[in-house]
């Protein structure tokens, strides 16, 4: 096995392990918000007191856990890709067009983890009432995504480039 093969399937193992645990820990989110709305349900109906935290965090974990599903998406090849398209085309045009929505992917990416950091910049100071906590923490989740997609994006194309000259981007 050459060395290149090697450093790519090392930078797949390891985008595939940090994929794995993001999926874990939006499967986490996805658990706690259940419990969350839960509980507010409970409250609503049947101790006719509802709590005013329960909205805006569960609120705020849905965010994050559809982000993060979302950029794991991108690692997975089934989020934000032209796989149509690209179905129609014949082999030696799909690398170059997968490469291109990878690219894009990576732009979008590297915009949104920008524009988080301005939101979160923007309102640090900012209080959520009912949870008494930072504005900033709703936008992280933005950060965080975009650049895990810019990541995943980079991989797939590096896996694609130094792999087999063939190879379709979806197999």
């Amino acid at each position: 096995m050459g060395q290149h093969t090697r450093q790519r399937l090392d930078l797949d193992r390891a985008a595939g392990a940090l994929a794995g645990f993001v999926l874990k820990v939006a499967a986490a989110g996805l658990a706690v918000m259940t419990l969350v709305i839960s509980w507010q349900v409970f409250a609503r109906y049947v101790l006719n007191a509802s709590p005013p935290w329960s909205e805006a965090a569960a609120l705020i974990l849905m965010v994050s856990f559809v982000l993060l599903a979302a950029a794991v998406g991108v690692y997975e090849k089934f989020h934000l890709g032209f796989r149509w398209l690209v179905s129609k085309l014949p082999l030696r045009l799909k690398r170059p067009v997968f490469v291109f929505g990878q690219v894009l992917i990576m732009a979008f990416g590297a915009a949104m983890a920008f524009n988080g950091l301005a939101l979160v910049d923007y309102t640090a100071t900012h209080i959520i009432p009912t949870l008494n906590i930072s504005r900033s923490v709703a936008y992280w989740p933005f950060v965080v995504c975009g650049v895990l997609m810019l990541l995943f994006a980079f991989v797939n194309c590096a896996t694609l480039i130094a792999g087999r000259r063939d190879a379709d981007p979806w197999s």
